[in-house]
């Protein structure tokens, strides 16, 4: 794809400042961040329309978080609402059977992180995550995308692409039209999915197991919801000597999906399952006579573990399933994309509006390379000989039981890294660290480093704590997303004259707040070296994605000019 230009294709028809190439869940939600910065990128997505299968059935706590600085959780959790009550694994021979002798709750079902014992875990964010599949989830986002004036060409694919140092040259086509046009574009992210383009063309090394088995995607119509209704599950293993497969809710009440697994060395193809072979299979698993059963669409597909060693090449940026192929199993796959874009666009905007070196992009990949390939590993090992998700995982199942009981007994000094360290990463709560703060603090230097606590450690996502802002409860996650942003203790008059002294020099806004009964952010449930790990003095530098960049414990800086040095070391900015 790369070197196809002739002479007449240097010249561009159009230029943008990103190009983003996909037009699923990651690619539409970097338009999102990127617009929020101030950069206005083009989207090209090669099919007409956001995607019409329901995959990517739920988004995690963290993914919920970005969401929220997005404006866009309630907007995604009213979209996913029939789904909503779907949790719990039955394994069985049949739906029919798995149901049979359970009796309709009679309460709600809220997310698992809304289980008792669990309530200080659940404190640590002031989102859950929620259940919402792709052909809902997408077009939220494309509409918020488009509200907010992004550029996207729907029915585009893009044909060839080179780059330089200066720029990324990109011939598109309307597949419509067959009308070419050529785009020099800043930069160019890589969203194009598990099958990218991008990513065979730039031959990116990858590693992993690969395939781990042969599926079909079925998804299919049948009227269960008087079956289920009060008795709703998202999983049913199907125990069966013909049939290995499960199958997944949907809407909880026509639509379901059947992962169907077919043997490639007994030399069995997709073609060889007809509808009506299909039905009968799914007649079975129903276990349900009455029930009519109609086949909306059928979909190979393999879950693969595949992750590139090098999410960025040169001008050129891997995000998503392009970047870290991963199994279903655990419900990482898009939710580390959306995190990849979240922590990728604030990088770029501010390399292109002039505030960074382009070296701070050099982060992107030592900070998400390792957390997808984590994703995508824990993933593989939920899978069983056959690519199908395993029975229960006694590691995990144990560790939220385990979490949960110390919960209940109400042993708090014991709970939060007991918490985060079993559960923390399983429901969404960012459990890792970044290797990049600037800091004197000892750090663990692993690729995957976990946090033991959400207590403003350099690395970490910034603590979440229900404070009082200009008369309105607020979470101080809510004061993030587009600055840097320095939390204080209450004492900060040094910390003010710090920032007018960067917002002088670097044209860099930095908002503060000083945290405490008599801060601006009124907080009295705990200390803020409780909390934060300061003391009245001390302060925390927090990055646009959330992530604490710095943090000075004590006493303040003796003059602002070290604040401006720390700066520039965030930002690779050579004095």
């Amino acid at each position: 794809m790369e070197n196809e230009f002739s002479e007449y294709k240097m010249h561009p028809d159009k230029k943008a400042p990103v190009l983003i190439v996909g037009g699923g869940i990651s690619g539409l939600t970097a338009a999102l961040f990127l617009l929020k910065h101030g950069i206005t990128p083009l989207l090209i997505e090669r099919h007409k329309s956001t995607s019409i299968h329901p995959r990517a059935r739920g988004f995690d706590i963290r993914t919920m978080e970005l969401y929220r600085e997005l404006q866009l959780s309630e907007q995604i959790r009213e979209a996913g609402r029939a789904l909503a009550p779907a949790w719990g694994i039955h394994t069985n021979a049949s739906l029919a059977t798995a149901l049979k002798n359970k009796k309709p709750r009679n309460r709600e079902v809220k997310s698992p992180i809304a289980t008792k014992g669990l309530e200080e875990l659940a404190a640590q964010s002031p989102e859950v995550g929620a259940r919402c599949t792709q052909d809902l989830s997408e077009p939220v986002l494309l509409a918020a995308a488009k509200q907010r004036e992004a550029e996207i060409l729907f029915n585009t694919e893009l044909i060839a692409f080179e780059r330089n140092d200066k720029c990324v040259i990109a011939i598109i086509r309307n597949r419509e039209t067959g009308q070419e046009q050529t785009i020099h574009a800043d930069y160019m992210i890589a969203a194009d999915g598990a099958k990218s383009i991008i990513r065979e063309t730039l031959q990116a090394n990858t590693i992993g197991k690969g395939v781990l088995g042969s599926l079909l995607n079925i998804y299919f119509e049948a009227d269960l919801a008087d079956f289920v209704k009060g008795r709703e599950f998202s999983i049913l293993r199907i125990k069966d000597q013909e049939i290995k497969g499960f199958m997944t809710s949907i809407n909880n009440t026509d639509r379901w999906v059947f992962h169907l697994y077919y043997d490639i060395a007994k030399g069995e193809k997709p073609e060889d399952f007809t509808d009506a072979r299909i039905t009968k299979i799914l007649e079975k698993v129903v276990g349900l006579p009455e029930i009519k059963i109609r086949i909306i669409s059928i979909l190979p597909w393999q879950p693969t573990v595949k992750v590139v060693a090098e999410m960025q090449h040169g001008r050129i940026f891997l995000a998503g399933d392009a970047a870290h192929v991963m199994t279903p199993y655990g419900g990482k796959g898009a939710n580390t994309g959306v995190q990849d874009v979240h922590n990728l666009a604030w990088k770029l905007a501010a390399v292109i509006h002039g505030k960074a070196s382009p070296e701070l992009l050099h982060t992107y990949n030592k900070e998400r390379e390792p957390v997808g390939l984590h994703n995508a590993e824990q993933s593989g090992k939920m899978a069983d000989e056959y690519g199908l998700l395993k029975k229960i995982n006694w590691k995990i199942f144990g560790s939220f039981l385990l979490v949960m009981l110390v919960g209940v007994l109400k042993l708090k000094k014991l709970f939060p890294r007991l918490a985060m360290g079993k559960a923390g990463g399983l429901v969404g709560l960012p459990d890792y660290k970044y290797p990049t703060p600037i800091c004197d603090e000892k750090m663990k230097t692993t690729p995957y480093a976990k946090t033991g606590l959400l207590n403003a450690e350099p690395g970490t996502r910034v603590p979440h704590i229900w404070v009082e802002y200009n008369h309105e409860k607020i979470s101080t996650l809510d004061l993030l997303g587009k600055d840097f942003v320095l939390f204080t203790g209450t004492d900060n008059k040094v910390w003010k004259e710090a920032t007018d002294n960067i917002n002088n020099k670097m044209q860099i806004i930095i908002p503060i707040y000083s945290i405490g009964a008599k801060g601006n952010l009124v907080y009295n449930e705990k200390s803020i070296k409780e909390v934060f790990g300061i003391g009245e003095t001390g302060a925390v530098l927090v990055r646009p994605d959330g992530f604490v960049a710095w943090r000075y414990k004590q006493q303040p800086l003796n003059h602002s000019d070290s604040l401006f040095k720390i700066f520039h070391a965030i930002l690779f900015i050579r004095e």
